[in-house]
């Protein structure tokens, strides 16, 4: 069993559980649902995971990746899907999880 830590506000869907579950096999996930503001402050969950799902920011990722060392860390994409007979209702559909290898910001003087 591969033990899961989600870093995000929200809980997984059932899409995105079936989908971890496709990836790597029976899973344990482990919610961390609050505001940090480095990654260090949960480095004992991190150390603990097997892989490290995350919902955050650019610098945070970054972080995340550092101390995940060579655990995967890894995010979902999801669709936005807005109700044309309501263009004020939106929902959300899972469309994968991905690793982040890298993360490289690259700035051009404007």
């Amino acid at each position: 069993m591969k033990n899961i830590l989600w870093f995000s506000r929200h809980p997984l869907s059932a899409e995105q559980l079936s989908d971890l579950v496709r990836i790597f096999g029976p899973v344990a996930v482990k919610q961390i649902n609050r505001t940090i503001s480095a990654a260090k402050e949960i480095i004992e969950d991190i150390q603990a995971a097997d892989v490290v799902a995350i919902v955050a920011p650019l610098p945070l990722q970054q972080e995340f990746l550092r101390l995940a060392g060579e655990r995967p860390v890894i995010f979902c994409k999801n669709d936005r899907i807005v109700d044309p007979a309501d263009n004020t209702k939106v929902a959300f559909a899972h469309a994968g999880w991905f690793r982040i290898k890298e993360i490289k910001v690259v700035f051009e003087p404007l």
